[in-house]
């Protein structure tokens, strides 16, 4: 927990009307001044598309919420917040292929998290040369995202399921490589 969830959480906790409150209010209050201050904080989703083979089927997926540097007020404060690396983009970067497999393709974009309707327009209205900024920008973007190169992890690795030890192939420079198929899995 972060200091600020950890101050949240003792104010409540400390609280002297806690010995009229029961425990289920307690517990309550402590969840809604979670939820306060992660309102405030946890301000970035990740939106992905995930498929595999021809079939053309791609699933829709959301990861998150992931916190901010800073109050995501503005298109140009979301921008400045994003360009960066965080969290939120390293787990979108995930979405890119299966690692289990090597298979499929994925892309993803970060957005911004809104809890009413309300902020969400808000957050674009009267923006004008911003929020075309900020359409730029995610048009930008690449459609697809390839795999990640691995070439400096480990060449050899044992797996958990099975036990066999494999040898670890870079899914970016090694494409022919076969990746390792568990016995146990199957």
């Amino acid at each position: 927990m972060k200091k600020r969830e950890i101050d949240a959480v003792e104010a409540i906790l400390t609280d002297p009307e806690n010995s009229s409150r029961t425990g289920a209010e307690v517990a309550e209050a402590v969840i809604e001044a979670l939820d306060d201050v992660r309102s405030r904080t946890h301000r970035l989703a990740v939106v992905g598309q995930i498929g595999y083979g021809a079939q053309g089927t791609t699933h829709t997926v959301v990861l998150g919420p992931f916190s901010a540097r800073g109050v995501l007020d503005s298109p140009e404060k979301f921008e400045r917040a994003t360009e960066a690396g965080t969290a939120a983009r390293t787990a979108g970067q995930g979405l890119a292929w299966d690692a289990r497999t090597g298979l499929g393709k994925g892309r993803f974009m970060l957005a911004p998290i809104f809890f009413r309707p309300r902020d969400a327009w808000d957050f674009f209205r009267g923006a004008g040369p911003a929020a075309e900024a900020v359409a730029e920008v995610v048009e930008s973007l690449p459609r697809e995202i390839g795999p990640v190169c691995s070439c400096g992890l480990t060449a050899a690795l044992i797996c958990r399921v099975c036990g066999t030890e494999y040898v670890r192939h870079c899914p970016l420079h090694d494409r022919t490589a076969q990746p390792h198929r568990c016995r146990r899995a199957a």
